[in-house]
């Protein structure tokens, strides 16, 4: 499928943010990608292309533009790279982030001039992200592939309107056992019937990631490809243009 792939600039107040936007010519929906901690890297917008060639349009939001603009700091094998990584995690103002993300939502909604709004999709950091915009604005749908620190936001996973998909590798050192039965047992507090979650027996943390040869788990990366597309299939069965935008 050929794909239509490109940097654009979302406006955040007086101030714009950048992001890597791709897209099929006829998107049967639309998809905000939150980076890991690395930045808008190679591997997030490989992510994000492959969504897009299933039939969606992608947008990587530039999450860390308030502290430094373009940032790619690899994939988590090089030392340093890791530790600047997660020193820009850290400074990160998560709740000024949301703000950011709920932009993203609004600009990706008015340029496909669609009237359903996009399903979020995020990693890591992205995972934890994906959670707090899901609470704090309506999308279509939620995925957190490896969120981490999810056990401190049961308030707001409950506070979720739409329906959630989680995803953890069952050896995570990111998220020990007890962290990720914390998480199951929030979902199952929802009582939703499309709500999901799914573990992976033996994968690590970043296993969806092509990318990171020292955690790329194949098996687990296409079962949770396949349920994640499934997942955002459903989402958008429905789905219908903006009549006033037509």
């Amino acid at each position: 499928m050929d794909l239509l792939s490109t940097n654009v600039s979302i406006p955040v107040g007086a101030d714009h943010m950048g992001a890597y936007f791709t897209r099929p010519a006829q998107p049967k929906g639309s998809i905000i990608l939150i980076q890991e901690i690395f930045g808008v890297t190679p591997a997030m917008r490989a992510i994000a292309d492959d969504l897009a060639s299933a039939g969606y349009a992608v947008v990587v939001p530039d999450i860390y533009w308030r502290l430094a603009r373009d940032l790619d700091l690899g994939n988590g094998e090089d030392a340093v790279e890791r530790q600047a990584a997660v020193d820009y995690s850290l400074r990160y103002d998560e709740v000024t982030g949301v703000a950011d993300l709920a932009a993203s939502a609004d600009w990706l909604q008015d340029e496909l001039a669609v009237q359903q709004r996009p399903v979020v999709l995020g990693f890591c950091l992205g995972g934890r992200m994906a959670v707090r915009l899901a609470a704090a604005t309506q999308l279509s749908g939620m995925i957190s592939m490896y969120g981490v620190g999810l056990n401190k936001l049961g308030d707001l996973i409950q506070a979720i309107r739409c329906p959630v998909q989680f995803h953890f590798g069952t050896n995570d050192n990111h998220n020990p056992v007890e962290v990720i039965q914390a998480v199951r047992d929030e979902v199952a507090k929802r009582a939703r019937a499309e709500d999901e979650f799914h573990t992976y027996d033996g994968a690590e943390h970043a296993f969806f990631n092509r990318l990171r040869a020292d955690r790329f788990n194949p098996g687990a990366h296409e079962l949770a490809r396949s349920r994640a597309l499934h997942f955002a299939a459903s989402r958008f069965a429905e789905a219908a243009p903006r009549d006033s935008r037509a």
